[in-house]
């Protein structure tokens, strides 16, 4: 769909003309590195990697293969500090970067990690647990869940033998688009009295892409009264949509005859608008790289993603004059009983700030989790004493 509407685009001049071929990125870190390599021949440029872990790695073979490198998936944060000629761009604000500005807000600094057993979430708890060290913020524990209903009880046990802990990242598919594992994690949570406010769970999957949350009902809560008690616990961060939400735009896709395929518009995950966004992103970097008379393609253009600002798939699409983005985020809450999330806070991350929207998040025990110190968040400040 991007690459058929990046052809149409009159405002581009790209100098080319664009096609692609899906790679299918083994789970497995070491096998999808394989395969990675054996397309660096055959491609110009890559979205991608999925897989943190080898992030790094393909950024060195990008550069090496002068191929620029598009991805929302990197945690990488020595990727943002890379002082020679990178060939990596984000086409997505650093999930560690939102999550940050919304622990600084609520003064929750103390973080536990658990990920689902699947490599590609083990290996982003991982890396997200250094990006957040880096910002200087106690990492209490990274754990993966353990197999069976006794494991799942052995993970929950793990985090209530760490202290502190303010903020629970659950890295895994998110229960509102069929993650079953994390449906199965917060029930057991539920069951062991660790839904009674003491911790926020965080889903990481919802902050790489936009859920239509606006007058949309979760089915998953419907006949699962336990899920719907243990989800008041969690707060959903995601991309906040423009005036139409990924339903409406999927939709209008489909009556317009481009998308041919009869799906419904609830089987297709929103990771959908974000993978079309970022073949529209480098699009527009290879755009702005011609007009700024840059002709040689390769990782030149991962250095032409500053000062961005075109329509995304379903919001506006803006970066920075260093290349970053600046695309809002919202905070989602349930009221505790229904299976609707409602807005609470805008997190505007061109000025790193959240914003009330006049709603109050139901905390399961009526009040936050308790706030640290804001030393934490003050890169001057030592934090000693606790």
């Amino acid at each position: 769909l991007a690459v058929g509407r990046i052809s149409k685009d009159p405002s581009l001049n790209l100098g080319h003309r664009l096609d692609y071929v899906v790679l299918q990125e083994e789970c497995e870190t070491s096998r999808a590195l394989i395969r990675f390599i054996d397309f660096g021949k055959f491609s110009s440029a890559f979205i991608g990697p999925l897989n943190p872990d080898f992030c790094e790695v393909a950024t060195l073979l990008g550069e090496n293969w002068n191929k620029a490198l598009f991805s929302w998936m990197c945690v990488n944060y020595k990727l943002d500090f890379t002082i020679h000629h990178s060939p990596f761009a984000r086409t997505l604000p650093s999930p560690t970067q939102v999550l940050f500005t919304i622990m600084k807000y609520f003064k929750w600094a103390h973080v536990g990690i658990i990920a689902s057993s699947e490599d590609i979430w083990i290996n982003t708890a991982n890396k997200l647990a250094s990006a957040l060290r880096n910002e200087g913020l106690p990492v209490g524990i990274v754990t993966s869940i353990h197999k069976g209903e006794k494991g799942i009880e052995d993970t929950w046990n793990e985090i209530k033998g760490v202290g502190s802990i303010r903020i629970i990242v659950l890295c895994m598919h998110s229960v509102l688009i069929g993650g079953e594992e994390q449906a199965i994690l917060l029930t057991k949570a539920l069951e062991m009295g660790l839904a009674d406010g003491r911790y926020v769970f965080v889903p990481y999957d919802t902050l790489l892409y936009s859920l239509p949350h606006q007058n949309n009902s979760f089915n998953v809560f419907d006949n699962n009264s336990k899920l719907r008690e243990a989800y008041d616990a969690v707060l959903t961060i995601t991309l906040a949509s423009g005036d139409r939400t990924f339903y409406d735009a999927f939709t209008e896709a489909k009556e317009s005859g481009e998308i041919t395929r009869d799906l419904d518009v609830t089987e297709v995950s929103p990771l959908f608008g974000t993978i079309y966004d970022a073949v529209y992103f480098m699009a527009m970097a290879i755009d702005s790289a011609r007009r700024k008379g840059v002709r040689k393609l390769g990782s030149n253009i991962a250095q032409h993603t500053k000062n961005l600002s075109f329509p995304g798939f379903s919001h506006w699409i803006e970066t920075d004059n260093c290349g970053r983005g600046l695309s809002n985020y919202m905070i989602l809450d349930t009221d505790g009983r229904g299976n609707q999330l409602f807005p609470t806070h805008l997190v505007d991350m061109s000025s790193g700030s959240v914003k009330s929207l006049g709603r109050a998040i139901h905390f399961p025990s009526g009040a936050p989790p308790k706030s640290d110190s804001s030393c934490w968040f003050d890169p001057d400040v030592l934090c000693t004493g606790g």
